[in-house]
């Protein structure tokens, strides 16, 4: 048996500068994602409408990663765009045929993830409508 047979392979963590190299990666792409789905939040937008911008976004970003590598990257959404209003606590993704709109006074909390070759990066926002605002 060679030496090279006897060698397990080895978990990729944080010391190898490619893990790193895709965890920053998929971080900037999803808060990237999150400033453009906070910016689509305002009163009387439907929130299918800004989840899938939110979705599309992440898959768009995350497809233009690692294209040119010679094995198959895995790569996308790792947690659908939620945005949950007032007293749903959390992890609201609605249906295609959800009509719920944005209001004033609502307390929203988003969240979203993104992945490549499952390294994974979640981030989550809370914003409030103020009324008059």
């Amino acid at each position: 048996m060679s030496d090279e047979e006897t060698k397990e392979e080895k978990e990729p963590d944080l010391t190898s500068p490619e893990v790193v190299t895709k965890y920053k990666s998929v971080a900037e792409s999803v808060n990237k994602a999150l400033q453009l789905v906070v910016s689509e939040c305002k009163p009387k937008a439907k929130v299918i409408d800004i989840c899938e911008k939110g979705d599309a976004f992440i898959r768009e970003q995350s497809g233009n990663m690692y294209k040119n590598v010679k094995k198959k990257i895995e790569r996308g959404i790792a947690f659908p765009t939620c945005i949950s209003i007032n007293n749903t606590v959390c992890h609201f993704s609605p249906l295609a045929s959800d009509e719920t709109v944005l209001q004033e006074g609502d307390m929203l909390k988003i969240d979203m993830g993104c992945h490549i070759d499952g390294f994974i990066a979640i981030v989550a926002h809370t914003l409030s409508f103020k009324k008059g605002q």
